[in-house]
């Protein structure tokens, strides 16, 4: 049973953005930045229980940004929160579109609003209303992660007047859910954390009586010998889709309260985080790479708010089982230094540096970038648990 969410966040502490974070993520990744001393972020409440500064993960601690890494489930369920998907055929609006978001991808971002545009101008010609909604999603994602947020928040709001006036769409759907999600996202960044609350509540709470609804449709028993047991196998998407979108609003909501709210409300955060774990583990299993992915993210995001305890506990539940998962090799180095980081704050500095070291093997089959990023990792990390040993002196 989830909790009431009666408390609202009135915290004003600013995030700092996730390190070695992965899925759709707003934020360059931080391996291979600069070297960046920086206090453990004031306000968090989070225990160290290492001591003195940490930088290992670079400038991009100290930016100020915030990484929304419950949108990690975009890419999972796109099909679901896309206005429409992109269909491979002659039709050259939708090549555009294609072409723009792979350069979203890339963090081409300029590149990416310069074909939207032209996309935009042949959609309106055309007087097509749903290649023209389509047009404006993708050029307000790519204001969102380019964090232009007063562009992204204007297109958001002209895709959901659309989805409401021309499309029928009601608050429920998950369309709506989905750009309300990044709407609550952008208020929080702009400070109004109370509004920010109420809009990750209202789609938690819509989804999930959306979910409970769409369950009793495959939970009535006929008798135990043709009742369907494997649901998710049978039915995949139909069955599937409504639970993975309530996962990412429980996701989006524990991630706000990580990175806005005070040690009040950690104890939220685990028993959503411990609800979206179990989503994944029944849509996907407990050794995908969604899974996977996921718990990099909860770390990497605790870990920068000195939430090391917590982190710890749910990078050790993957930290075996990404070994074993062919789509998160990249990951590896990553995921080992996150894992070192929160042993390290825990007192368990050998194995900290047993894994920092892992991380240094992990990375010599990578690119330039996370390489130098490891081993300047690694070397930190001995610097750090070297600084308070006494020397040995030998007199001949």
């Amino acid at each position: 049973m989830l909790p009431s969410m009666s408390k609202l966040c009135t915290s004003t502490v600013r995030p700092v953005a996730a390190a070695f974070s992965t899925g759709t993520t707003r934020q360059h990744h931080s391996s291979g930045r600069s070297r960046q001393q920086h206090h453990r972020h004031g306000g968090s409440g989070g225990k160290t229980n290492g001591g003195g500064r940490w930088s290992r993960y670079g400038k991009s601690a100290a930016t100020g940004g915030t990484t929304v890494l419950a949108l990690s489930w975009m890419t999972t369920i796109k099909d679901v929160l896309g206005i429409e998907k992109v269909q491979l055929d002659a039709d050259p609006l939708k090549e555009k579109v294609k072409q723009s978001w792979l350069y979203r991808k890339r963090r081409q971002y300029d590149d990416a609003i310069q074909v939207l545009q032209l996309a935009l101008e042949e959609a309106e010609e055309r007087k097509e209303d749903m290649p023209i909604t389509r047009v404006y999603d993708e050029m307000a994602n790519t204001f969102y992660e380019k964090m232009n947020l007063d562009e992204a928040d204007k297109y958001f709001r002209i895709v959901i007047q659309r989805l409401v006036q021309l499309h029928g769409k009601k608050d429920f759907d998950p369309e709506f859910i989905g750009v309300s999600l990044k709407l609550a996202d952008i208020l929080a960044h702009r400070g109004d954390l109370e509004s920010a609350e109420s809009g990750f509540k209202h789609c938690v709470r819509r989804q999930m009586k959306v979910m409970e609804e769409h369950m009793k449709k495959f939970s009535v028993a006929h008798g135990a010998l043709v009742e369907d047991r494997h649901t998710v196998d049978t039915f995949g998407p139909m069955y599937t889709d409504p639970i993975a979108l309530f996962g990412m609003t429980l996701e989006a909501y524990a991630n706000f309260l990580i990175n806005y709210c005070g040690e009040t409300r950690m104890a939220e955060v685990e028993e959503y985080i411990d609800e979206v774990m179990k989503i994944s583990y029944q849509i996907y299993g407990a050794s995908s790479a969604h899974t996977i992915n996921m718990l990099n993210n909860f770390g990497a995001t605790l870990v920068l708010k000195n939430r090391f305890e917590l982190a710890k506990k749910y990078l050790a539940i993957g930290v075996d089982r990404i070994l074993y998962v062919n789509e998160c090799a990249h990951m590896l180095p990553g995921y080992y230094c996150n894992y070192a980081e929160s042993l390290f704050h825990t007192g368990q500095k050998n194995e900290a540096l047993e894994f920092a070291r892992k991380a240094v093997q992990m990375s010599r089959s990578g690119d330039d970038r996370v390489r130098h990023y490891t081993q300047n990792f690694l070397n930190d990390l001995e610097k750090d648990i070297n600084r308070g040993k006494p020397k040995s002196w030998w007199f001949f």
